[in-house]
């Protein structure tokens, strides 16, 4: 059986304590209560409770009202505490009222107590309204942290693997690599903890002040509320929206080495899509360009007529600029004197317009007969077109002429990429061509026509042949890859648009796939790209097979 191990604070005889003096914080026997304690005149008024009612936590409020009555002057140590003063926010004696505060503004302890009590309970609410916004927002924090740091360390992994695969010739490389991760990795590390630990001081901060508002509440001394509330801070920290999203990074790893160069790859940022606004269009959009002066040009499907245009009120208002009779456009690109140079269906001749005004004229540039042109791109230096002889395009036969011939603006005939090294065909059928950063150039080549479908084949600046790209599964599962265009980002991403799969594949500088526009986007029938001016992504689309039989256009903010 248990001892009772309590004994009266008075006798220290009894073991069998029943009461507890609030007032003097003794334990007192029946005895010692009856006889001792309630004999001495200064104890008439103490507040005596039963240990049992005692134990009740609703009887902290009596307990702290009671002792209001008996409060001693911190500074007059023999004198209790009869008044408040709200000007120096302290609790007087009678001493020190006659002193100094006499025409000072003075309010009740009792009134003052009740006061700060609230003051107390609506801090106490405050953080446990705001505690779980800074627990939630460290968690974030936590887990984009983990996240990234998983994502780093796999990434180190992979070129660490590469390495040894490449032996000597790609420790530089490696390292090159490494430290542009870091730089990449270690600010937003930094800058993560930075949040963290201001997150997780902030989150102390208030757990703290709660716990002592909680210890203050259960206390039996009403003076820790008035040292409780002059100590707790009042103001609550203001809230920091969290500034780190996550950030996702991918090595794209080179598939063939050119003479050492780039055997690893590169580590890339995923961009984030945003389409900011759709626009309307009377027919399917197939080619947009966008010069210097801001003109913005296009053509569309089944039509013969170059247009200028204007994206307002959800509509892609046309004006028509020129025609070629009886042509269908194939591709246009803009040349380095701001003119627009385009080739039409089964013709050599490539055209020229010199400006976008209504009734102007269409001239011929050059021709490259008896070769038929397909897809043209224009740099600084050279004009690229694409060629094949007369149809049928399909099925390719021995004597078969596909590729792309190099011009100069003086209409010469540079260069010609019909093979590799192998002697292996470059190309089936260039439609579209562009190039990147690097003057890689990068072709779209059609390699079918029952059921059409095509890849990428991206040549060095020299017509050596580094990678192809023939869609990928995650989204040519259902349909073949159909590539219509491709433009290339300031960071030398390529962007291909497959129309049936509703998708634009972001590909990487080593024909990695990055990332993609789809459905999800509200893309559909993809057709047409191009960058214009301020860096956003258009994008023209076909009406057909499409949800709501519309032609849209759509503008797309890219985070590079």
């Amino acid at each position: 059986m248990a001892q009772n191990l309590m004994v009266c604070q008075f006798c220290e005889t009894s073991n069998e304590p029943k009461y507890k003096c609030v007032n003097c914080d003794l334990i007192l026997c029946e005895g010692c209560k009856i006889k001792i304690h309630t004999k001495i005149k200064k104890n008439e008024v103490h507040q005596v409770l039963d240990l049992k009612e005692f134990s009740n936590l609703g009887a902290s409020e009596t307990i702290r009202h009671l002792d209001l009555k008996d409060i001693q002057c911190s500074i007059h140590n023999a004198e209790q505490c009869i008044i408040y003063c709200e000007d120096c926010k302290v609790l007087l004696c009678a001493v020190c009222l006659l002193e100094t505060h006499r025409t000072h503004n003075l309010t009740k302890i009792s009134e003052v107590y009740h006061r700060k009590v609230k003051e107390l309970q609506a801090l106490d609410d405050k953080i446990q309204q705001e505690l779980p916004f800074y627990v939630d927002l460290e968690k974030e924090l936590k887990k984009i942290k983990t996240v990234e740091n998983d994502q780093y360390d796999e990434i180190k992994q992979r070129i660490f693997k590469k390495e040894s695969e490449l032996k000597e010739i790609i420790t530089k490389q490696r390292e090159n690599l490494n430290t542009e991760l870091d730089k990449l990795w270690h600010p937003r590390e930094e800058e993560m903890s930075r949040q963290l630990k201001d997150t997780a001081g902030k989150c102390d901060t208030l757990t703290r002040n709660k716990a002592q508002i909680e210890e203050t509440f259960q206390s039996h001394n009403a003076l820790a509320v008035f040292t409780a509330s002059g100590k707790l801070n009042n103001d609550l920290p203001s809230r920091l929206a969290n500034t780190i999203s996550e950030q996702k990074l991918q090595f794209s790893e080179t598939k063939i080495i050119d003479d050492n160069k780039e055997a690893f790859g590169s580590i890339l940022t995923i961009p984030v899509f945003k389409v900011t606004e759709t626009f309307m269009s009377e027919r399917n959009i197939w080619k947009i360009e966008t010069f210097a002066d801001n003109s913005n040009i296009l053509c569309l499907t089944g039509e013969s007529t170059i247009k200028s245009f204007k994206l307002k009120n959800s509509k892609c208002e046309t004006t028509s600029v020129a025609g070629v009779d009886k042509f269908t456009f194939i591709d246009m690109t803009k040349a380095k004197d701001n003119t627009l140079l385009f080739t039409v269906l089964t013709s050599s001749e490539i055209k020229c317009l010199s400006n976008f005004t209504p009734d102007s004229k269409i001239e011929t540039f050059t021709s490259i007969s008896p070769l038929i042109a397909t897809g043209i791109h224009a740099t600084n230096n050279n004009i690229l077109i694409g060629f094949t002889e007369a149809e049928p395009y399909f099925p390719l036969q021995e004597i078969s002429r596909r590729g792309i011939l190099v011009y100069d603006y003086n209409c010469r005939n540079m260069r010609t990429y019909e093979y590799d090294t192998n002697n292996q065909r470059l190309f089936s059928l260039p439609d579209a061509i562009i190039t990147n950063i690097d003057e890689d150039i990068c072709v779209i080549d059609s390699t079918n026509d029952a059921p059409w479908e095509g890849r990428v084949v991206v040549l060095g600046k020299y017509g050596n042949l580094k990678w192809t790209y023939n869609g990928h599964p995650n989204i040519n599962s259902k349909n073949n890859f159909n590539p219509q265009d491709l433009v290339t980002t300031s960071k030398g991403l390529i962007l291909v648009s497959d129309r049936d799969s509703n998708a634009v594949h972001m590909l990487s500088m080593e024909g990695c796939l990055v990332t993609s526009l789809n459905e999800s986007h509200g893309i559909e029938k993809p057709l047409c790209l191009n960058i214009n001016q301020v860096g956003q992504l258009q994008i023209g689309c076909s009406k057909m097979g499409t949800k709501d039989k519309l032609s849209k256009l759509h503008t797309v903010d890219i985070s590079l």
